[in-house]
């Protein structure tokens, strides 16, 4: 049982990011995600320029007319929120760590696969599948996504990001879309799962940032704790020629990954712990419908 507290958290993040959800239906959530198929929607006669597969030969024979089978779009998807917990995810040096905007990210996709009648479902990691909560529909759902998302704590704090897409390659027997959510996404040790999930589901790549990881002031010395593996190191912020190194080696990682990703046609998502979440979805609305 959670306590009011948790609860007043629960509805208070559904509230806030039920107004982002807004933001990305005129981003056209519904137009960019295919549904999985197609359902019979009726049989009518034939008209001259219809395709003449789609003629109903046993219908056409009792009634003495040509009619065709009318099919639709399936449109009910099913979403996945595959979301790392690692002890990485816990830092930030703003005004969020990145597991909050991440959170955040993830209780925007769930409550947009709710307002349009999609099915949603999380999978927390670390180096393992720590939890996994099924696709479901309704309001209730969703606040329990947000309340595990929010308040799920995990037994390891290293990262794995096999553990996820092979839990699930194995697990989903339908097509889905499918957000992996991590700010240690490293394509070269993952790259025959990835080609896998990409090749079944709609995989899209959610890589989660802090500011100061593409910008370190200066303000001396700083001791930085690996909070994966508690290694510590002490960086001297004043030697620019030590934070440029560290800056272009992750420069060189980031254009690294967004080449493989389009390579792989896989898209790809950056959010900056305390920015919009909502603002790198839209764009990634807008790349879909123009096609890219």
């Amino acid at each position: 049982m959670l306590s009011k507290d948790l609860l007043k958290e629960v509805g208070r993040i559904e509230i806030r990011t039920r107004q982002l959800v807004d933001s990305l239906y005129s981003g056209s959530y519904k137009s960019v995600f295919k549904g999985h198929g197609m359902e019979f929607a009726g049989i009518r006669q034939y008209y001259r320029g219809d395709d003449f597969r789609a003629i109903d030969w046993k219908v056409s024979a009792r009634s003495g007319n040509l009619h065709i089978r009318e099919h639709t779009e399936e449109r009910e998807l099913q979403v996945i929120i595959a979301l790392d917990l690692s002890g990485s995810m816990a830092f930030g040096t703003n005004s969020k760590e990145k597991r909050e905007s991440a959170v955040e990210f993830a209780a925007v996709m769930s409550l947009a696969a709710e307002r349009n009648n999609d099915r949603a479902g999380i999978c927390l990691f670390t180096d393992k599948v720590e939890k996994f909560v099924p696709p479901a529909k309704g309001k209730s759902h969703v606040l329990r996504l947000i309340r595990d998302l929010s308040f799920f704590i995990p037994e390891s704090k290293k990262t794995n990001l096999s553990a996820p897409l092979d839990f699930l390659n194995s697990t989903l027997s339908r097509r889905s879309i499918i957000f992996l959510v991590s700010d240690g996404i490293n394509i070269g040790s993952i790259e025959r799962q990835l080609k896998v999930t990409a090749a079944k589901h709609d995989l899209i790549l959610v890589n989660v940032k802090d500011p100061h990881e593409q910008s370190l002031p200066d303000v001396g010395l700083v001791e930085v704790v690996d909070p994966e593996t508690g290694e510590e190191v002490v960086l001297d912020t004043s030697n620019r020629k030590i934070v440029d190194s560290i800056l272009e080696t992750q420069r060189k990682k980031d254009e690294q990954l967004e080449k493989t990703c389009h390579n792989m046609g896989v898209d790809l998502i950056n959010i900056i712990a305390g920015e919009s979440v909502a603002q790198p979805v839209v764009k990634l609305f807008a790349q879909r419908s123009a096609g890219r």
